[in-house]
């Protein structure tokens, strides 16, 4: 009797440390199962948060290197309103993307879209005398610094010049667009490349 309640006891207690052990990792790792969420959702939030600068370049007729990618540019022709518009449509992009902006470069990564030119065509959609031309470097800052880099700088041209932009021509309506029509093709395709790593 004494041998089997000894081991009857002993197996209890046993028990009962295996069962405080298998308690204390569970709450252990539930512990950490909560923290490791909480900072995922802040890591989610942080990359999804991007900042927004648009500046323009000055000096009409120069050629210039760029502060930020050191790729030369000429800037041409760029009317008061050209960043407020290029802003917009970086919004309306990010929002169309599911992707969170602020306006400002401070607390993590931000895009600095820098404009050399932005020249509105003259004509109508049918028929121009000059198409609509624009540039612009558009960087991925990290911490203010690079870390991706997309340039344009186009004239739309006639499909009869280039036969190998018939994708692009369809794409874009098959008409001549306003440079506010470029700007909003070009920023998309720049946000192709510079986001391409947040999807």
């Amino acid at each position: 009797m004494s041998f089997s309640f000894n081991t009857f006891l002993c197996r209890m207690i046993d028990m009962t440390q295996k069962r405080i052990s298998f308690e204390k990792s569970t709450v252990l790792l539930v512990a950490v199962f909560l923290l490791v969420s909480v900072f995922a959702a802040d890591l989610v939030c942080a990359i999804g948060d991007l900042g927004i600068v648009v500046e323009k370049m000055e000096g009409t007729g120069e050629v210039k290197k760029c502060a930020y990618c050191g790729r030369f540019m000429k800037v041409g022709t760029i009317p008061k309103s050209a960043d407020v518009t290029l802003n917009n449509i970086l919004r309306e992009s990010f929002a169309a993307r599911d992707v969170g902006y602020r306006d400002d470069k401070n607390n993590g990564n931000y895009i600095n879209l820098l404009i050399f030119r932005y020249e509105e065509r003259v004509g109508g959609n049918l028929g121009v005398d000059k198409p609509a031309g624009l540039g612009f470097h558009m960087h991925l800052m990290e911490n203010d610094v690079l870390k991706r880099v997309f340039a344009f700088d186009e004239d739309q041209q006639p499909l009869s010049e280039n036969l190998f932009n018939l994708n692009k021509f369809l794409r874009r309506g098959a008409k001549w667009l306003t440079v506010e029509e470029l700007s909003r093709d070009a920023i998309n395709q720049g946000l192709d490349v510079i986001l391409e790593e947040y999807r």
